[in-house]
């Protein structure tokens, strides 16, 4: 049995149009989730007012408070993983397919 070698030759190139489609998608997401994100900020830091004063346990206002830190954070991962999309399709539109690694 032959083993066929990937040949870099036959992967075919994205218009620089869909390209830039994919760029405006992903910005505007970002700016959505910015968006999104402060609000989420915003109640943090109304809830903080109402936080319980035990150091032992948490009640609903401090649990809450805690999972919109989580959602806070994984959104803040969300919106980095985006702008690396959008850098990775700029920098193939500028100058065409590279290997990162």
């Amino acid at each position: 049995m032959k083993i066929r070698k990937f040949n870099e030759a036959e992967v075919s190139d994205i218009s620089s149009d869909r390209v830039e489609e994919i760029k405006k998608s992903m910005t505007e997401m970002s700016s959505d989730i910015n968006q999104k994100t402060e609000t989420i900020d915003s109640l943090i830091n109304e809830l903080n007012n109402f936080k319980g004063n035990s150091d032992k346990s948490n009640d609903q206002i401090d649990d809450t408070i805690s999972n919109l830190q989580l959602v806070r954070k994984y959104l803040g991962d969300i919106t980095d993983k985006l702008d690396n999309v959008v850098n990775n399709m700029d920098d193939y539109n500028k100058n065409g397919r590279n290997m990162l690694y």
